[in-house]
């Protein structure tokens, strides 16, 4: 009896935890890391009340094989530490996103902690909307943040401060928050559900727009279309083009605005259509520099964060501005720091994921059976690992606690974990 009351007390905690991880996402690293060891502490400690449906469980070896190859680059790396500081622990995420997918199917038990989730989200994302706006338009927000000079060019970064990952932010949780609207609508259809989408993914895109991150654009807008495809509105995605065509033309008429923003979609479109590149041409001699690294050890890549030391050697560098912290790609960076199997684990979930969106597509037109809130989980999974981008490093915190959120709430869907 003892034992069942401090499980209970410990899940109500967890679910505060859990509402209140979108506001510490804001915070940074250091509060999001805290609740990721929370979390994958209590999976350990009560890891035999989990259990997983056999649909799992290739899904737990290929982790399993995933971290000990990280583990093995790292210990056959030349700097041991620094990589071992980032690989060893790795397992902390895959505990995370199965104590969320746990946590989720709980709060959606619950009506009003389902609501309270809903709410903290509206909150987040109208108040970023206003307080980037402003800064946008005035120069500062409401705390008195100053737009960014970085890299030749001004950013709004909104209360994200120095860390220019406002249009980030946005991006990687826009179909969690999306999905839990749909899982309001399953108790309440008069909820006006797709109203409420509509003026989300409306304010989601101009906030990452005037954020001037490209990439978090790029991927907030093919994850929209694909949600609207799978729902025949083919409406609205005129109508989102035409909103965004709108917002273009209003920077257009400002100088400033225009130099600061058009500019940078201009370098964009040139470098994909142009000069048939992804990203900056910066990003594609760190791609360069990391392919030459994965050439020289296949199999088990140089360790994790080996980039930043070996990227000035000049057996794998290719000019001037080869270097970085990372290579600015998720696969490229698992190629040159863990070698091929690490990679072709992950490009392996990412096809799962693409066939599955297949799946809810050819389901609805042909069989009309639609899921949404599953559909915004695996648009949220997919467009987190999507491989045809520039991106943060793999290894980072911030963004790992990101990508296995994302994963709990889609295996939270599909119910293959259940606690007892």
């Amino acid at each position: 009896m003892l034992e069942k009351k401090i499980n209970d007390n410990s899940i109500k905690y967890l679910n505060f935890l859990l509402l209140s991880f979108p506001i510490l996402l804001i915070s940074g690293p250091f509060l999001t890391d805290t609740v990721v060891i929370v979390m994958s502490i209590f999976f350990v400690m009560n890891y035999r009340n989990f259990d997983f449906d056999k649909k799992l469980n290739s899904f737990l070896v290929l982790t399993i094989i995933f971290y000990i190859l990280i583990n093995i680059s790292s210990l056959l790396s030349d700097n041991i530490y620094i990589s071992l500081k980032s690989s060893l622990f790795y397992f902390r995420f895959i505990f995370f996103a199965f104590v969320i997918a746990i946590l989720v199917q709980k709060i959606k038990e619950d009506i009003n902690l389902l609501s309270w989730f809903v709410n903290i989200f509206y909150f987040i994302f109208i108040f970023l909307f206003i307080d980037s706006s402003l800064q946008f338009i005035t120069g500062e927000n409401l705390f008195g943040y100053k737009v960014l000079g970085h890299l030749k060019s001004e950013r709004v970064s909104s209360i994200f401060g120095d860390k220019l990952i406002l249009g980030s932010f946005i991006s990687k949780t826009m179909f969690i928050f999306i999905g839990l609207l749909h899982a309001q609508e399953s108790l309440n259809y008069k909820s006006n559900t797709d109203f409420k989408v509509f003026v989300i993914i409306q304010l989601s895109m101009v906030t990452i727009l005037i954020s001037g991150e490209r990439s978090p654009f790029l991927l907030a807008l093919f994850g929209t279309i694909i949600y609207y495809i799978i729902n025949k509105k083919i409406k609205l995605i005129l109508t989102l083009f035409l909103s965004i065509s709108i917002f273009f033309g209003i920077i257009y008429l400002n100088q400033s605005s225009k130099d600061r923003y058009l500019s940078k979609y201009k370098i964009l479109y040139e470098n994909i259509f142009i000069d048939k590149q992804i990203g900056q041409s910066k990003h594609n001699l760190h791609f360069k520099t990391a392919l030459n690294m994965f050439e020289d050890n296949k199999l088990f890549g140089h360790g994790i964060k080996s980039f930043r030391s070996k990227c000035n050697l000049i057996k794998y560098n290719e000019g001037n501005k080869s270097c970085s912290t990372h290579p600015h790609n998720y696969y490229i960076q698992l190629l040159s720091s863990s070698g091929i199997i690490t990679f072709s684990i992950l490009i392996s979930f990412f096809i799962y994921l693409s066939f599955e969106i297949y799946k809810s597509f050819k389901n609805y037109y042909f069989n009309n059976k639609l899921s949404n809130e599953k559909n915004c989980y695996l648009i949220s999974s997919f467009l987190s690992i999507f491989p045809f981008t520039t991106s943060g490093s793999f290894f980072n915190n911030w963004i790992s606690a990101t990508i296995f959120l994302s994963l709990g709430f889609l295996i939270s869907h599909f119910k293959t974990i259940t606690y007892k």
